[in-house]
C-alpha cells in the first residue's frame, strides 16, 4: 500500500532530524570542533529513499576525497592565493569528472577544497583527516537512520511515481476531450511525473545492487512510461477518438494493476 505524499514529508522531517542529532551526538558535539560535518552529512544523506541516500552517500565520500587531494596538494606547494585556490578548485573538479563521478560530486570536492585552503591552511592535514572522518561517521548515521527508520524502498518509490504519471494523464486526458487548447501546464505535469518514474527506477536499480530493494513488475512499469510518451505525442494536435479512448482504457487499466 503506497504512503500518502503528506505522511512521507512528514516523516521526511522527523528523520532529517533524528540524523542531523545522531550525527553531532556521535561526532563529540560541542567537544569537536568538527562535529559540524557529521551532523550535516548525515542530514544530507536523508533523502527521499534508500537508493537515493546511497548516491547522496558515495557523492558526500567521493567529493571529499577529491577536495582533500586537491587542497592538500596545493598547500604543499605553496600557501593560498588566487592562483592556487583557483587551481585546486580546477584539480578538483578534474579528479571528479575524470573518475567519472559527475558534476555534483565536483562540487562537494570544491567545497571541501576552498574551506582547506581558506580557514585551514595551517593545519591542513589535520583538518582534512577530521573532517574525512566526521564526515565518513555522518554517512553512516544517514544510512542507518535510510535502512532503519521509516525506510522507502525503491519499488514503493516507483508504484508512487506510476500512480502519478496515472493521474497526471488522466488529467490531460480530460482537457483534450473538452477541447481545451493550453494544454502546455498539464503536459509538463505528465513529463515531470514520468521524470520521476524514471528516478525511482534508478533509485531500485541501486538497492538492488546490495540485495536490498522487492521484487517489482518491471513490465508494467514499462508500460507506464510508454504510455505518458504515447500520450505526449498525441496531444499538441487533434486526436481522433479512437486513440484518446485507447490511451484512456489502459491508463484504467494500469491504474487498476498498480493499485493492487
Amino acid at each position: 500500500m503506497l504512503i500518502d505524499v503528506e505522511a512521507l514529508q512528514w516523516r521526511y522531517c522527523l528523520k532529517v532530524g533524528i540524523a542531523a542529532g545522531l550525527g553531532y551526538l556521535l561526532t563529540q558535539g560541542n567537544l569537536n570542533q568538527y562535529a559540524i560535518h557529521g551532523a550535516f552529512t548525515a542530514a544530507l544523506v536523508v533523502g527521499t529513499s534508500v537508493g537515493e541516500d546511497l548516491a547522496t552517500s558515495a557523492n558526500r565520500v567521493k567529493g571529499t576525497v577529491a577536495g582533500v587531494v586537491a587542497a592538500m596538494v596545493a598547500t604543499a606547494v605553496v600557501g593560498p592565493n588566487p592562483l592556487t585556490v583557483g587551481f585546486a578548485v580546477s584539480l578538483t573538479a578534474a579528479i571528479a569528472l575524470a573518475r567519472g563521478w559527475g558534476i555534483q560530486v565536483a562540487r562537494v570536492g570544491v567545497t571541501v577544497c576552498i574551506v582547506t585552503l581558506v580557514a585551514h591552511d595551517a593545519d591542513a592535514l589535520r583538518y582534512d583527516l577530521l573532517r574525512a572522518g566526521n564526515t565518513l561517521i555522518g554517512v553512516a548515521v544517514g544510512l542507518a537512520v535510510s535502512f532503519f527508520v521509516w525506510p522507502v524502498r525503491g519499488p514503493e518509490q516507483v508504484k508512487r511515481a506510476s500512480r502519478g504519471v496515472l493521474e497526471a494523464s488522466a488529467r490531460l486526458l480530460d482537457a483534450i476531450e473538452k477541447g481545451e487548447t493550453e494544454l502546455r501546464p498539464l503536459r509538463a505535469g505528465v513529463f515531470d511525473a514520468l521524470a520521476e518514474v524514471v528516478k525511482g527506477w534508478r533509485d531500485m536499480n541501486r538497492e538492488k545492487r546490495i540485495g536490498r530493494a522487492a521484487m517489482l513488475d518491471e513490465g508494467q512499469i514499462e508500460m507506464v512510461l510508454r504510455l505518458g510518451l504515447d500520450l505526449l505525442s498525441c496531444a499538441p494536435g487533434e486526436p481522433q477518438a479512437d486513440t484518446i479512448r485507447e490511451l484512456r482504457q489502459r491508463t484504467t487499466s494500469l491504474a487498476g494493476n498498480i493499485a493492487r
